[in-house]
């Protein structure tokens, strides 16, 4: 929420070169963070499917990786665009 506040009213809050700035730091990471979390709802998802798992553990690390990477693609496209 208090992401989605500061891009809303970012340029109320601070002034517009100081907005642009933290924008440029803060949207990357906050991309990251969606991908880690998409990454950890389908983690959650293939183990409630599974019902024999093996080893939570790897599952959870297998989708974390893969959510870190499709954060880190969408990060790395909002940089360069």
């Amino acid at each position: 929420m208090v992401v989605g506040l500061f891009f809303l009213r970012g340029q109320d809050i601070v002034n517009q070169q100081s907005f642009v700035i933290i924008k440029e730091i803060l949207m990357p990471g906050y991309l990251i963070f969606c991908g880690i979390m998409l990454g950890y709802i389908l983690a959650r998802i293939n183990i409630g499917y599974n019902e024999q798992h093996d080893d939570e553990t790897k599952i959870y690390t297998k989708y974390f990786l893969i959510g870190t990477s499709v954060g880190l693609i969408l990060a790395v496209i909002y940089i360069v665009l």
